[in-house]
């Protein structure tokens, strides 16, 4: 089973990738910003990150900067956001994140498929 944490501020956005996310078989724990996801790791080791750019308190890049270590370089992450600003793309990519997803377009099905094609790399 392939464990994932969803970094995602908006709740009802974060509640839907957990139930799409455990309805196709994987363990989810949620966070709703980047500091939240750092206590998290301290007690969950995901295989694969889901990761909201723009949230409050920290956000994906502040995030990304904090986690990105050797030690984590195993752990896959997809960048899913509405932005479409390739500079924070770009840092975010050069901080550890192999995929990114607009969250406007992916439907639940693309969803998986994304994980599943990214998790196999």
């Amino acid at each position: 089973m392939t464990n994932i944490l969803v970094v995602e501020d908006n709740e009802s956005l974060n509640a839907v990738y957990k139930l799409i996310l455990e309805k196709n078989g994987y363990k989810v724990v949620t966070a709703f910003n980047g500091i939240d996801a750092l206590k998290v790791l301290k007690r969950f080791t995901p295989d694969l990150i889901l990761l909201d750019m723009l949230m409050p308190e920290m956000g994906g890049v502040g995030f990304l900067k904090k986690f990105s270590q050797p030690k984590n370089k195993k752990i896959k992450i997809i960048i899913l956001s509405n932005l479409d600003e390739d500079q924070e793309i770009k840092e975010a990519q050069k901080l550890g994140a192999s995929h990114y997803i607009l969250k406007a377009s992916v439907s639940p099905s693309e969803l998986i498929a994304q994980i599943e094609k990214v998790s196999k790399t």
